[in-house]
């Protein structure tokens, strides 16, 4: 199968209060971690960068000397920015990896594992156990469940789908009445009727979502246990 990357670079960062993206991490912008991670993955053939329209120029010029490297602008949603990631790729491509930018510090290992189960399976997620206890909340505010924590998992990116399948559920979303709100691209998957896998993330590969983050991403960088 043809695997192509959607790199996805388009969020407004609200809670870290800058861009996040563009941020300096360990003296580099934080996006060229991921540009680098996928150019490195020798079975992906073509990287989608999606991003907003503010944040269009610097990008460009980050990838300007990457091969098999372009931009598209993203939506209103993160849903709607994948779709057009998505749409972005050739036709040649049959297999699709997601990925958030603001996970620096993936690894070349889970984009192989991910792409060898999702030929396999023809979906595949990133993830890690929980390791809190979760509490289910109840509209009074009071706890309805406690689901047994041996079975949940923190979802992470990469994320990666056979394209057919992802399309097929952004059209049954778009004719939908009653639409649910996914937060990823799995969830969205789910909800189609297709059977999820997962491989094994991370804790390394945090996503970046407040100013702290920054700081344990360049610790563990450095080395940090």
């Amino acid at each position: 199968m043809h695997c192509g990357a959607v790199l996805v670079a388009a969020g407004r960062s609200a809670r870290m209060g800058f861009d996040k993206i563009l941020a300096t991490l360990d003296d580099r912008p934080v996006l060229t971690y991921s540009l680098e991670l996928l150019e490195s993955i020798e079975a992906i053939s073509e990287v989608v960068v999606v991003t907003s329209s503010e944040k269009l120029e610097p990008v460009q010029r980050l990838i300007a000397n990457r091969p098999n490297m372009c931009v598209c602008l993203g939506g209103d949603s993160r849903q709607e920015s994948v779709e057009h990631g998505v749409a972005a790729l050739t036709p040649a491509v049959d297999l699709v990896l997601i990925h958030d930018a603001a996970r620096p510090l993936a690894t070349a290992v889970m984009m192989t594992e991910g792409i060898r189960l999702s030929e396999a399976t023809g979906a595949a997620i990133a993830a890690i156990p929980v390791t809190d206890t979760i509490k289910l909340l109840a509209a009074d505010g009071s706890v309805e469940q406690t689901p047994e924590r041996a079975r949940l998992y923190a979802a992470q990116t990469p994320q990666i789908f056979r394209r057919d399948w992802l399309e097929a559920s952004y059209a049954r979303l778009h004719e939908s009445d009653d639409p649910p709100l996914v937060t990823d691209e799995a969830s969205l998957l789910e909800w189609a009727g297709y059977r999820v896998h997962i491989f094994p993330g991370d804790p390394r590969n945090i996503k970046l979502t407040n100013p702290l983050d920054l700081t344990l991403a360049e610790a563990l960088l450095r080395g940090a246990p």
